[in-house]
């Protein structure tokens, strides 16, 4: 795993992108056309919005993804000294690798395999404390010819365990005409959370951010592939409430309330409401 992307995964920050929790599906009970509240939608171009609906909150975080497969192949690099030159599929660009030395790496990128056209590098710095535990780390990645000159990102990730406990990290990368994203995160004694954002070249944005508090109390907040935005609020028993917004100005937004059993309802616009059981976008 190559560029920008190798900067990121290399410095190792502890986080696991698993879709927070429960995912899987929400079974909902539609009984009487769906409607216990509205009333006289159940049919037509109306009901045929609120399923569409009803479906993302049921497939939950099963087809949220937060980071994207470039297509490229790991490499498993051996104790051999000599630089490997291999084609990064991604950047559409010939990369040699340096080995590993005193925690720096450095990726060289080029036209041709023979490294005689320079098409830009990327490099990773990490710096431990004395005390071996605490650490900074800093990347980045510019692409100056291929499909995806002007790529430019950054990455800066810190450990530090005095004064108080402080876990820090920012990774940002812009590629011209493809797309642009950001992940940022921080914990401390008191909580933490991270945010993700991105952007692709016809506008379509994602994002996702999680708030974790000691107390047990969480938020989050995340788009779908289908433009649907969720805000959920967590008490410590893992009941809450929650909105749904998006486009459709008739049924949206939406209100969601479950309790720490995982039953809930979803409340439209329009007045109408469904029934849900086994919540599960609550922590498993």
């Amino acid at each position: 795993m190559y560029g920008f992307c190798a900067v990121a995964f290399l410095i190792s920050a502890p986080l696991v992108f698993s879709g927070c929790g429960g995912g899987g599906t929400m079974p909902l009970t539609n009984g009487g056309g769906g409607n216990n509240g509205g009333g006289g939608n159940s049919g037509g171009a109306n009901r045929s919005a609120k399923d569409k609906i009803i479906t993302a909150v049921q497939t939950g975080f099963t087809t949220y993804k937060t980071g994207k497969s470039s297509g490229r192949k790991r490499t498993t690099r051996g104790e051999d000294p000599t630089p490997k030159v291999v084609y990064d599929d991604f950047y559409e660009l010939w990369a040699r690798m340096t080995p590993e030395e005193n925690y720096t790496r450095l990726i060289e990128y080029f036209e041709d395999e023979a490294c005689t056209k320079p098409a830009g590098e990327s490099r990773y710095d990490k710096v431990y404390a004395d005390n071996g535990g605490e650490f900074k780390a800093t990347g980045f990645i510019k692409i100056d010819a291929g499909p995806k000159k002007g790529t430019n990102g950054t990455s800066d990730v810190e450990l530090v365990y005095t004064p108080e406990f402080l876990y820090t990290f920012s990774f940002i990368q812009d590629i011209p005409g493809f797309s642009s994203s950001t992940l940022t995160g921080r914990w401390d004694s008191t909580g933490g959370g991270y945010k993700t954002y991105e952007k692709d070249f016809e506008g379509n944005v994602k994002r996702y951010e999680s708030t974790y508090r000691n107390d047990g109390t969480s938020r989050l907040v995340f788009t779908d592939e289908n433009g649907l935005e969720f805000t959920l609020d967590f008490i410590a028993d893992q009941s809450g409430t929650g909105t749904i917004t998006g486009k459709d100005s008739t049924l949206l937004p939406a209100t969601i309330v479950w309790d720490a059993s995982g039953s809930g309802t979803i409340t439209f616009k329009d007045g109408s409401s469904e029934t849900f059981e086994n919540f599960q976008f609550r922590k498993g």
